[in-house]
């Protein structure tokens, strides 16, 4: 394959639409609302967005440029803005045809008066992440508020869950009771209502209401104990690098900054042309690994900004050498989350730090 980088982000398209499929079965007649927020998990944007919109109902973003981005790719499918709006977006997002939310009076009266043409919105329920939103008890309130004014088509209600990752959880449970109880009242019976995320797919059905928003899932990555069905989701991410250089170095020596690794005995260093610079973390300093013709070799001291070194000891390893930093290469892999857990973080983190520089190859 011929990049224009040395190191690259493959996506899988085949497995990525597979895991949409799955996805799509598991949730009967709910809407399918696909994260793409941060770059879509890492993966890009404009690249994912043009692959799922035959598959998915409506695309999720974080801001107006994220949508502006789309648009301008010619996605034409609904996109929801999450994120809390400024003043100076508002012209913005309805040019762009772009949904977005509302959870106060305060912004609803910035739009009516700087907007004339009709806008959907979603009114944005606070039911546990303490983050954004209206409470539930002044919900009805800022409905009847929206719906007094011409300019808004409310096309949905929705919160977020705070915790949904395993079965049964109390806050969840809680979450959902006090969301579906706000959607029991007469004003919101005609109204779309979506609160279940990655976690909610996986573990509480009664959370699927109108629509569902699994961004994670999407991507190959399941929630602990996920139910059989969603089994075949998997990981359609890889990150590749080719070997940039490769010397022989005797034992004693420091390698990179600060001579954090000290060579053992003579031995075989390469070097691999990815760092913090593009995202790959330095916590995986002298603890990460790479897979080279199909052996894992330790990360050999700090990583650069640009670079870093790996030991590869007797085995062989030349310049121009497939180098597999995520992702199977031969019997071995190396997990998103195996760098999260050396990282301290989780796998969103981990995939989403990945930035502009390395282009993505779908495949």
């Amino acid at each position: 394959m011929s990049v224009a980088h040395p190191t690259w982000i493959e996506i899988d398209l085949k497995q990525f639409r597979y895991n949409l499929r799955i996805i799509r079965k598991v949730i009967g007649k709910a809407k399918f609302c696909l994260p793409v927020k941060a770059n879509a998990y890492g993966h890009g944007l404009v690249g994912i967005g043009k692959a799922a919109e035959d598959l998915v109902d409506c695309l999720g973003v974080s801001c107006l440029q994220e949508g502006v981005v789309l648009r301008r790719a010619g996605i034409k499918i609904p996109i929801l803005v999450f994120g809390a709006i400024h003043e100076d977006q508002i012209e913005d997002l309805a040019a762009f045809d772009l949904e977005f939310s509302i959870s106060s009076k305060l912004k609803a009266d910035l739009v009516a008066k700087r907007l004339k043409k009709k806008c959907r919105v979603h009114l944005e329920v606070e039911t546990g992440m303490q983050r954004t939103g209206v409470r539930p008890a002044t919900a009805v309130e800022l409905l009847q508020h929206l719906q007094k004014i011409p300019c808004f088509e409310v096309a949905g209600v929705y919160s977020h869950f705070a915790k949904s990752e395993l079965p049964r959880d109390p806050t969840a449970l809680q979450q959902i009771n006090e969301f579906r109880g706000l959607l029991g009242t007469p004003f919101f019976k005609r109204i779309p209502a979506h609160i279940a995320n990655s976690g909610a797919v996986a573990h509480y059905p009664e959370a699927y209401l109108d629509m569902v928003r699994p961004g994670l899932m999407a991507f190959g990555y399941l929630p602990e104990q996920a139910p059989p069905e969603l089994q075949g989701i998997a990981p359609c991410f890889s990150l590749k690098a080719k070997v940039a250089y490769f010397k022989v170095v005797g034992k004693g020596l420091g390698i990179s900054y600060g001579h954090t690794y000290t060579t053992t005995r003579q031995t075989r260093i390469a070097t691999i042309p990815i760092g913090y610079g593009d995202g790959y973390r330095r916590a995986l300093s002298n603890r990460g690994s790479v897979l080279i013709r199909g052996h894992r070799h330790p990360i050999a001291g700090t990583i650069c900004m640009d670079q870093f070194m790996v030991d590869v000891g007797d085995k062989e390893a030349y310049v121009g050498d497939e180098a597999v930093l995520i992702g199977k290469q031969g019997a071995e892999a190396i997990s998103v989350q195996e760098m999260a857990q050396m990282c301290d973080t989780i796998p969103y983190e981990v995939l989403c730090l990945f930035n502009e520089r390395i282009p993505r190859i779908y495949v």
